[in-house]
């Protein structure tokens, strides 16, 4: 599934604007203590997007879920399937715009009777609108647990 959004910086907004994106749906939404969400979004003093992932913002009363993020080594629209490996846990990613991540999100509660409890996601940030503290991205993510495809529109094969 294909989207363009728009999430705010997680500092100098209110709490009640979206500030991370869960994989599950595919959608923004606030940043809580619902844990509701996969990354979290921030700008930094150098107006760079700092992406991060849920464990390193708070951690709920069933623990964290495991989220691995790395950089797209390759133009967003030519990754047509998730790597399997080289993922980096618990670490935040700093990205500029036209700069994109991969992330593998283990989900367990929502892929609990899958073959597999992994989820993948690309997305890049295509703008920033520093005065609103806005961040424009578009993503595509496959909500079938365990399939790396990530061509929107297609049939998972993998």
């Amino acid at each position: 599934v294909a989207d363009t959004l728009t999430v705010y910086a997680l500092s100098g907004t209110a709490p009640s604007f979206p500030a991370g994106y869960y994989t599950a749906t595919g959608a923004v939404t606030r940043v809580d203590g619902s844990f509701n969400f996969d990354i979290a979004f921030d700008i930094d003093a150098t107006n760079k997007v700092v992406v991060y992932p849920q464990r390193l913002v708070g951690v709920s009363a069933i623990g964290a879920k495991p989220v691995g993020m790395q950089r797209l080594s390759v133009p967003f629209d030519s990754l047509e399937r998730a790597p399997a490996g080289g993922y980096v846990f618990d670490s935040s990613f700093v990205v500029t715009p036209g700069e994109g991540l991969v992330l593998q999100v283990q989900a367990n509660a929502e892929c609990s009777l899958a073959f597999s409890t992994l989820r993948y996601t690309k997305l890049v940030v295509d703008s920033i609108d520093v005065p609103r503290r806005a961040i424009f991205f578009h993503s595509v993510h496959n909500p079938n647990c365990g399939y790396r495809t990530l061509v929107p529109g297609t049939v998972p094969r993998n």
